[in-house]
């Protein structure tokens, strides 16, 4: 185990999730760090991810407030919820424990990466 697993780890990836959750709406590529390093598999990362989620996401709404979405916007983002999670279901015993990972890092890294280039491009 390296040093960045256990406690000590799961401190610093929460606190680099919530800030970059916060800053920029993008906390999940810390967290997938500190999962894939802890040696987690699919099964273990998906439900804790989901809880972790939760709370962040409850903390950063108390912190910023409802967004000010549209009626149709809010239908979408409803709509791509559920779809993920049909999705996400119907794929989970369908995609084996490697490629699920290298999934999970690459939506991770694309999330990081346009976050990046958003902010760079508004400066």
């Amino acid at each position: 185990m390296s040093g960045w697993s256990g406690e000590r780890g799961a401190v610093v990836a929460g606190a680099a999730s919530g800030l970059m959750n916060s800053a920029a709406g993008v906390g999940g590529p810390a967290v997938s760090l500190y999962a894939v390093n802890s040696g987690w598999t699919a099964r273990e990362f998906v439900p804790n991810a989901q809880l972790y989620g939760v709370v962040v996401n409850a903390f950063s709404l108390a912190a910023k407030g409802v967004p000010q979405l549209n009626p149709p916007a809010w239908g979408l983002v409803t709509v791509a919820l559920a779809g993920g999670a049909v999705a996400g279901r119907l794929l989970t015993t369908r995609v084996p424990e490697p490629r699920a990972r290298t999934v999970v890092l690459g939506l991770a890294l694309a999330g990081g990466v346009s976050t990046l280039v958003k902010g760079v491009s508004g400066l």
